[in-house]
């Protein structure tokens, strides 16, 4: 195959409050790189600072398969979902989902209404647009998490996102008001879902679609105390609790038929919001195992410390063999467009 261009987003410096995940591009793009070297594919890398220097740098390029790796602009958290498009109108094709799949997926809102228009099961809950205060008469007594709607990697979750309502209303509200202020954008507000925690990879390659095995996470640690989440600090932050008490374990100790329905959701799921070449599915199910999809990621973190490189690897492909197929897909795109 000719050499490839690989793109990443710019970060920041290490003042920024999202820095560590940010950041953590940089080890994407160093295991990408590991993986063409050793398939003996020339590739050159580029950071881009947004859609105007993405133009510039595409202007003068040959190359015509990109790994796109860039997930999102500092001044602009949705401008990056424009990437694949702005390629194809230069005759090149990306590595990952299209731009209509980036964009649904990225606002959470409309993914779930999507995914629960298709009858695939979602925490209820509501939005809850900047400058407005919640109905929370539309929500029953219970737990909740809020998070932004447009924030990935754990960007914006704390342990102090899941409350009780109506006993805790007057935090929930001040908590609200922060993200409001922190993020400019909407918070989604959702029933937690108190059991237990699934990641799901889903890859595309040699002409069919795969779901891994499925990835759970280790909680036992935690205090009754602690809510059970993989919030910021226990994703990005190696000094936290959280980061050092949340192993993985793969595959999933599940009963088969629930494993079953969950690979056969996240697999509805990817196709649901029109992914390609790879995605995770984030679950959560309750004490009678019930799944709930809490998003779906078609931009995950493919670093090989992280969850997809561990679930690939557990279902038999090597992290080159992933890489292998990602850029294979967007050559056959390039070539058929």
């Amino acid at each position: 195959m000719e050499s490839v261009l690989i793109l990443h987003n710019t970060f920041g410096d290490a003042g920024d409050e999202l820095y560590e995940s940010r950041a953590g591009v940089m080890d994407q793009v160093q295991a990408v790189a590991q993986a063409l070297a050793a398939l003996g594919v020339g590739f050159e890398i580029l950071a881009v600072e947004n859609l105007r220097h993405l133009t510039a740098i595409l202007s003068g390029r040959r190359e015509t398969v990109i790994v796109n790796l860039a997930e999102e602009f500092l001044d602009s958290i949705q401008e990056a979902c424009y990437v694949p498009a702005v390629c194809r109108a230069f005759g090149k094709s990306c590595t990952g989902s299209d731009t209509p799949a980036l964009l649904l997926a990225q606002n959470k809102i409309f993914a779930k209404a999507v995914l629960l228009g298709a009858g695939l099961p979602c925490p209820q809950g509501i939005a809850v647009a900047a400058g407005q205060k919640p109905d929370w008469h539309r929500l029953p007594a219970g737990r909740y998490i809020a998070k932004p709607a447009f924030c990935d990697a754990s960007e914006g979750i704390s342990a102090e996102s899941v409350f009780v309502l109506p006993d805790e209303r007057q935090a929930a509200e001040m908590l609200l008001d922060k993200l409001h202020r922190q993020f400019a954008q909407p918070v989604i507000v959702e029933q937690f879902i108190p059991a237990r925690e699934l990641n799901v990879s889903v890859i595309q390659h040699g002409g069919r679609t795969d779901v891994m095995p499925l990835a759970e996470i280790d909680f036992s640690a935690f205090s009754d105390a602690q809510p059970r989440i993989v919030d910021y600090d226990a994703k990005w932050r190696k000094e936290s609790f959280g980061y050092s008490h949340t192993p993985r374990r793969i595959p999933a100790d599940i009963p088969p038929q629930t494993a079953g329905r969950i690979a056969q959701l996240a697999a509805a799921a990817f196709e649901t919001l029109g992914c390609r070449d790879y995605a995770r599915v984030d679950f959560r199910l309750d004490q009678q195992l019930h799944p709930y999809i809490l998003e779906v990621n078609p931009n995950p973190d493919i670093s090989p410390d992280a969850g997809f490189a561990a679930a690939i690897a557990a279902g038999g492909l090597s992290y080159g063999d992933f890489i292998h197929a990602i850029i294979t897909n967007a050559h056959h795109r390039q070539t058929e467009s």
